[in-house]
C-alpha cells in the first residue's frame, strides 16, 4: 500500500486544536500544573499568544494527521487581521488563571520566564530582523525529515522577503540540542528558577541566531 504524502501548507483555524494539543506536548503543562483546568487554561493562553506573535504558519500533515508546525515573524511584514483577536483570547485565558492556586503559581512562572528572555535579548537589541516564534514535531515525525522541511520553507519566506538574521528562544523543556545539531549559534544562556520545575532545579534558557 502506497504511504500517505506529506502535505506542507500554511495553519488553518481548522488545525487550532491539533495545533494546541501537539504544542502542548512538549510544554508539559499536565504534569506542571497539578489542576485540570487550569493546565487546559495554560494551554490556551500560550497557544494564542503565539498564534498572536506570527506572520507566518506552516503545517505537516500526513493522513489529516498534524506532524509539525512551525509560526515564525518576519519584522518587514505586518501581523495579520486576526493578530489583536489572538492577544485578546490569550489575555482573556491568562487573566481567568488568577481565580486559581495552581494558574496563580504558573502566571508567576511565565512572568519569571518573560524576565529570563529580556535578559538575553538586551545585549541584541535591533540587531536581529526575524524570530522563529513556534517550532514543534510530533513523536511520529521523527525520521521523515519533517522538521528540517518546515525550516527550510521559513527560511526561503524570509529570504523572499528580505530578512536574514533570525533568532529564537529556546530552555531545558525543550529539544534545544536540535538547534546546536543544526549548527545554529548559541549567543547567550541563563538560569532562572519559575517555580514548577519538576525537580526543583533552576531551568536553562538561550538564545539562538543563525544567518541566512
Amino acid at each position: 500500500m502506497e504511504q500517505t504524502k506529506l502535505l506542507f501548507r500554511p495553519l488553518e483555524e481548522k488545525d487550532h486544536p491539533q495545533a494546541a494539543a501537539l504544542a502542548a506536548g512538549v510544554w508539559r503543562f499536565d504534569q506542571l500544573i497539578a489542576d485540570p483546568q487550569a493546565a487546559a487554561l495554560a494551554r490556551e493562553a500560550f497557544f494564542r499568544y503565539y498564534l498572536s506573535r506570527q506572520n507566518y504558519t506552516e503545517a505537516a500533515l500526513r493522513g489529516g494527521e498534524l506532524l509539525g508546525i512551525l509560526f515564525g515573524h518576519c519584522a518587514a511584514l505586518p501581523l495579520p487581521p486576526e493578530h489583536s483577536a489572538q492577544e485578546k483570547a490569550a489575555e482573556n485565558a491568562a487573566e481567568r488563571l488568577l481565580s486559581m492556586p495552581e494558574g496563580r503559581r504558573f502566571r508567576t512562572a511565565m512572568e519569571r520566564n518573560s524576565a529570563c528572555e529580556k535578559r538575553l535579548l538586551a545585549s541584541f537589541e535591533g540587531e536581529f530582523d526575524a524570530e522563529l516564534v513556534l517550532f514543534v514535531t510530533a513523536p511520529a515525525a521523527r525520521g521523515l525529515g519533517i522538521g528540517k522541511e518546515l525550516l527550510a520553507r521559513f527560511n526561503q519566506f524570509l529570504v523572499q522577503n528580505g530578512a536574514r538574521r533570525p533568532f529564537l528562544l529556546t530552555d531545558t523543556l525543550c529539544n534545544y540540542g536540535f538547534y546546536d545539531h543544526l549548527g545554529f549559534r548559541r549567543l547567550a544562556e541563563t538560569e532562572g528558577l519559575l517555580g514548577i520545575e519538576p525537580d526543583g532545579k533552576p531551568m536553562h534558557f538561550f538564545l539562538y541566531g543563525y544567518e541566512l
